[in-house]
């Protein structure tokens, strides 16, 4: 179900991607620094796969994309969606992913302000039950923050990531 979306918090508001506003220089520019590339697809992307891999997102109604806008700038994304994973008897789980991509608004306390506004957006609009993160264990920056936001460490798993290496993922869940 796709919805209007529009959350203001301390000069931080979430706003809806669509055809019609994404800015894929944007993306593709955000994409090829460390920060952001080392946890999201562990490779710098060429812009034709930023191009196709962002048009697939928009044009895929099970996912919505946000940008994270500071001071009215582009500083990060949010993806979310209706997650896979099973606990207990939930029904409604989403899961969502987020980067700050400008680098100057790291380690200011964004990503924590963000991830309470997407929580609450889950919970009061889409009545998710359940919200669960899946973040590499060594991203160590993220898992303190979803910390901090109240998410609990359930699980740790190995996987292969985007690029066939070994990893070992956290499983943090929340709800209310």
């Amino acid at each position: 179900m796709q919805k209007d979306i529009e959350v203001i918090m301390e000069n931080i508001k979430l706003v809806k991607i669509d055809n019609s506003n994404v800015n894929y220089d944007l993306l593709y520019s955000w994409c090829q620094d460390k920060n952001v590339y080392e946890w999201f697809e562990q490779r710098i992307l060429t812009k034709e796969e930023i191009v196709n891999k962002y048009n697939n997102k928009l044009n895929n109604s099970d996912q919505t994309l946000l940008y994270i806008d500071k001071d009215n700038s582009h500083i990060g994304l949010v993806q979310f969606y209706k997650s896979d994973y099973e606990y207990e008897n939930k029904n409604n789980i989403y899961e969502y992913d987020l980067f700050i991509g400008d680098a100057s608004s790291l380690s200011k306390g964004i990503g924590t302000v963000v991830v309470n506004m997407i929580n609450d957006m889950l919970f009061d609009e889409y009545n998710a039950d359940l919200i669960v993160l899946r973040p590499f264990k060594r991203n160590v920056r993220a898992c303190k923050c979803y910390e901090k936001c109240s998410f609990k460490l359930i699980d740790e798993y190995d996987d292969i990531d985007t690029v066939g290496n070994k990893e070992k993922y956290c499983v943090y869940i929340i709800n209310r």
